[in-house]
């Protein structure tokens, strides 16, 4: 599953594109019925930092459901420790329309399961551009790829994005109360009637996907349904980029999952760790 010439067109003009059902039935099935499991328990219990609840459980602002997965935040890199996500992030279909964009030398980096709880409106990650994180270059060579698992739309916390804001640069972040920790916004941009007129909310269907660049303004609003809000997402980097740091942290630990590694690039990760704080088991 190649993008078009007028989807990669897109993709450079406004700085995202959606390539539909990029996942099939039988592996969103899968995806879900692991990540469930996973927020029931079923987990190395070095993992545990890595299931992670939503800011207004964690804090108790909320009263903990029945069903602990209704909490969650995200699910953070899950193809360390488990089969199915490890699978899933070298989907070949999803592989294909990424290579469309920045060629066939991938490395694979940040996988998460990504949930807005249902009923909690309030959990917003405001206008925010993903290159603030990413000490390697060039950008127009990484993108991310943003895959509902569930149907989304406005009332359960769909992404909004910014057509044509990649082409700015990375602008200033600040931390935001009640935003989950991590997650920063863009300063004065969340408020911005400007940014919010340009902005376009996409309703998807579940195996969809939306690739789109790190420079690019874009946010999810809160989940005002019971239903559902959970997205696989992953960001990939051409192995022809360049790392601007003596190391990048292990959070990141690029995975080759197509084509091959290029002398004085980005290099797959020797060691990954399973938890996300703390001491946790290398693999």
């Amino acid at each position: 599953m190649k993008l078009s010439e007028d989807q990669i067109a897109q993709y450079q003009r406004d700085g995202y594109v959606v390539a539909h059902s990029v996942l099939r039935k039988d592996e969103i099935e899968g995806i879900l019925s692991r990540a469930r499991a996973i927020a029931h328990g079923d987990h190395p219990a070095e993992a545990r930092s890595s299931i992670m609840r939503d800011i207004h459980f964690a804090k108790g602002w909320l009263p903990m459901p029945e069903d602990p997965e209704r909490a969650l935040w995200k699910i953070m890199n899950g193809d360390r420790f488990d089969a199915t996500l490890h699978d899933a992030m070298r989907t070949p279909a999803l592989l294909d329309v990424v290579s469309s964009v920045i060629g066939d030398d991938l490395l694979a980096f940040l996988f998460m399961i990504i949930y807005k709880p249902p009923g909690v409106p309030d959990s917003v990650h405001p206008f925010h551009q993903d290159g603030l994180y990413f000490a390697f270059e060039p950008h127009d060579q990484v993108l991310a790829a943003w895959l509902p698992l569930d149907p989304v739309d406005d009332d359960n916390g769909t992404l909004c994005v910014v057509p044509g804001s990649h082409r700015m640069p990375i602008t200033e972040h600040e931390t935001l109360p009640g935003i989950n920790a991590g997650a920063f916004g863009a300063k004065d941009i969340e408020g911005s009637a400007e940014m919010r007129a340009k902005s376009v909310t996409l309703p998807l269907d579940a195996g969809d996907c939306v690739l789109f660049h790190p420079h690019l303004y874009h946010r999810t609003g809160g989940n005002r349904t019971e239903r559902h809000r959970r997205v696989m997402t992953m960001h990939i980097a051409s192995a022809c980029c360049r790392s601007l740091a003596a190391a990048q942290p292990d959070v990141y630990a690029f995975e080759l999952v197509r084509g091959t590694t290029h002398p004085g690039c980005l290099q797959p990760a020797t060691q990954r760790s399973i938890g996300f704080r703390g001491a946790a088991r290398r693999l």
